[in-house]
């Protein structure tokens, strides 16, 4: 009997390594993307086309854009936040781009400097672009679960937002937890609408572990019907933008915790540990997620 698939999107490489202290160089970063894909990793976020100066860590995007030797069946993306971004990405010979915008005013004016609404006109402009360079779309809402300036993100404002991004014909939906502020049941019951709005159209979840939810959030998706995910490599991330922003869920505990659920990820896990030990080593200081220093010890146990 084939088990069904959780789809992992890695984003190590860009919402990972976004915050941290030293700047990683750019073959170091190929060389992960070139160890993901070994280790079976089919979608890899590799960067984000954002000003230097503001995130000095994704200066060398179009460099690792086009130095990163592309396998065919693999996903590589980028995120970009305006139409600045999109030409970018297209100059770089990505096929696939993340067009993100945030559900939050307040966040919007941080992260991308246009105000929630210049940033909705932005988008539809953002979406024609890339189709008509026939670019493969993610339409992205940050902060949907919630923002740290200004509280609750009202559902019905969430829900106008991705009717909107399916009327201009992107190829996938993505709700972020920018701020790892959702619980268990506002996730179900916001994603369970979402994939109906959605219909064939699929659905992702970008989850942060903030406040420590971010699993039992990654399970209550998964009760809702959601099959792709992103994670980062160690639990690493953070959004330079939002207050007390901490890391993704790590991607060696969700693969171990939807495997033991009966999902299958085609990861092998022992690769994303040994990323994971290499920045620890660079960092001289561990890294958030659990399983890959778990796994460091050959004499437990694991089911």
């Amino acid at each position: 009997m084939n088990k069904e698939t959780i789809l992992i999107e890695e984003q190590g490489l860009r919402d990972g390594i976004q915050n941290l202290s030293i700047l990683i160089p750019t073959e170091k970063k190929i060389e992960f993307v070139h160890k993901l894909v070994t280790a079976g990793v089919k979608r890899i976020q590799i960067a984000s086309f954002v000003h230097p100066k503001l995130v000095p860590q994704m200066a060398d995007a179009e460099a690792v854009c086009r130095k990163v030797e592309k396998v065919d069946g693999v996903v590589y993306s980028g995120l970009v936040l305006n139409l600045k971004g999109v030409e970018r990405a297209i100059e770089a010979d990505l096929n696939h781009i993340s067009c993100s915008i945030s559900a939050s005013d307040a966040h919007s004016q941080k992260n991308a400097r246009m105000s929630l609404s210049e940033a909705r006109s932005a988008f539809r402009q953002m979406v024609e672009l890339g189709k008509s360079n026939n670019i493969k779309i993610r339409g992205g809402i940050q902060c949907a679960f919630g923002c740290r300036y200004e509280g609750k993100i009202e559902k019905d404002l969430v829900l106008d937002m991705v009717k909107a991004h399916l009327d201009t014909g992107v190829d996938e939906v993505a709700l972020a937890d920018s701020t790892g502020m959702a619980h268990p049941m506002q996730m179900e019951e916001l994603m369970t609408t979402v994939i109906e709005m959605a219909g064939s159209i699929p659905v992702v979840l970008h989850l942060h572990n903030t406040e420590n939810k971010g699993y039992a959030n990654l399970y209550a998706a998964i009760k809702s019907g959601v099959r792709v995910f992103d994670t980062a490599f160690g639990g690493l991330g953070g959004c330079p933008f939002i207050k007390s922003a901490t890391g993704n869920v790590a991607t060696e505990d969700v693969i171990h915790m939807v495997e033991q659920m009966g999902f299958s990820t085609g990861i092998d896990v022992t690769v994303l540990q040994e990323i994971s030990s290499e920045i620890e080593t660079m960092l001289n200081s561990p890294l958030p997620g659990m399983m890959y220093k778990l796994k460091k010890n050959q004499d437990i146990k694991f089911t």
